[in-house]
């Protein structure tokens, strides 16, 4: 087989070239469908335009506990950082910010609900306010409501009880046979 000439150019090559290129420009231009941002597309909550999807408040009844998908991110974005992923204060970022551990039964009682959310809207000390919609703001306050140690701890054994209440009995027992009277 002939070794190709430097500096000329391969059919390979050529065609490798081509396809780039043609790649190139199909993937410059806009698509068809596509309209000009205005400033009203994020007005969609309380005026939604024709071609958006109406925003309804996602944690309604959807979950067992009223939290969401929502709430559950904003909890591990911004706060598992200092409390930990349980709230108990053991976060990466704990010692250095001396973070509050939420999961504490003494100090679940000295706080209101309203506390916590002012809290978590202002701030306090070396904890930074957090701009999030009230929904979320009241979610995030019942999930640190349910980090709580007695109520968790309440409810385990309940749970269990209620666990072995409802499932067979796999290891019971056999029921002795009857006792034979007579002869």
């Amino acid at each position: 087989m002939a070794t190709p000439m430097p500096g000329r150019i391969t059919s390979r090559c050529a065609l490798l070239s081509l396809l780039l290129s043609a790649c190139t420009l199909a993937c410059n231009s806009a698509p068809s469908d596509l309209r000009p941002w205005k400033a009203s597309d994020h007005d969609h909550t309380a005026n939604p335009n024709a071609e958006q999807v109406q925003v309804t408040d996602a944690g309604s009844g959807a979950s067992p506990h009223g939290l969401d998908d929502v709430t559950i991110v904003a909890w591990q974005q911004n706060c598992t950082t200092c409390h930990g992923p349980l709230g108990r204060g053991d976060g990466p970022q704990a010692q250095v910010v001396r973070a509050t551990d939420l999961s504490r039964p003494d100090w679940q009682a000295s706080v209101t609900d309203e506390g916590i959310a002012a809290t978590i809207r202002q701030g306090r000390g070396r904890m930074p306010s957090f701009n999030l919609p009230d929904a979320t703001v009241a979610r995030l306050v019942a999930l640190i409501r349910m980090l709580d140690l007695n109520k968790m701890q309440a409810r385990a054994p309940a749970a269990a009880d209620s666990g072995r209440a409802n499932a067979p009995a796999a290891h019971a027992p056999a029921p002795a046979a009857p006792k034979k009277v007579g002869r």
